[in-house]
């Protein structure tokens, strides 16, 4: 694992998720009975990265309770998706996985699909700390998941840009084929000229260069600067 200070945290599932929902009771008896289980998992993992699944249990009553800690986890195949006893998966190698949740007798599904490539996967809870105003000193920092498949090797480093290009960048890190979780931080002066101040990770494996985020629509991808 690459941390520069600690594991900010996993970011939770998105709606974009797989989803497996059992079949209500036809006749539902008297009191709060569990009626259904559903499960939500990210539907696509590279090789080791780490999201929660999600189990919701739903009773007569109305109530939705989350249930992913009292249930019981499996996979189809361990060997391309690990679940532990909390419900996270893990991808170990490409190929697709049913995790099955279990709850009270029920029991709900959900595909996960883990891709071997050269990738960059950005959590969306980011960090920084200072005053982002010109001449201050201030730290970004940028988390998720790397992937290096076509080398034995990549190099993983942090880019603060502004409007006028670079402003500085983390020595590179060599990482081996393979993935796993970094977080990546550096602490620098805000130029007296800019605007807004970017970060980015990079990725270079061979002669293919991965930056992420490209796009300025991810959350806190930049700090303006304040005057």
């Amino acid at each position: 694992m690459l941390a520069g200070v600690g594991i900010l945290g996993i970011a939770a599932c998105g709606a974009n998720g797989s989803v497996g929902l059992t079949t209500p009771s036809p006749t539902p008896g008297t009191g709060d009975q569990l009626l259904a289980l559903a499960v939500s998992c990210q539907a696509a993992l590279l090789i080791g990265e780490r999201a929660p699944c999600i189990a919701v249990a739903s009773y007569g009553s109305g109530r939705q309770p989350l249930v992913s800690f009292e249930s019981t986890w499996s996979s189809s195949r361990p060997d391309v998706v690990a679940v532990d006893g909390l419900g996270v998966s893990t991808g170990k190698s490409a190929g697709e996985a049913t995790v099955t949740a279990s709850y009270q007798g029920r029991q709900a599904t959900a595909l996960i699909v883990v891709t071997e490539e050269d990738a960059l996967r950005i959590s969306s809870g980011q960090a920084h700390q200072g005053d982002f105003t010109p001449g201050s000193t201030v730290t970004m920092w940028l988390q998720g998941y790397y992937s290096v498949a076509s080398a034995a090797t990549g190099r993983l480093s942090l880019r603060i840009s502004d409007q006028t290009g670079t402003i500085t960048t983390t020595a590179p890190l060599t990482v081996a084929k393979g993935g796993d979780f970094f977080l990546l931080s550096r602490t620098f002066v805000v130029p007296d000229t800019s605007v807004e101040v970017c970060r980015t990770a990079v990725l270079e494996v061979g002669a293919v260069t991965i930056a992420e985020p490209h796009s300025k629509t991810f959350p806190l991808w930049c700090i303006p600067i304040r005057r």
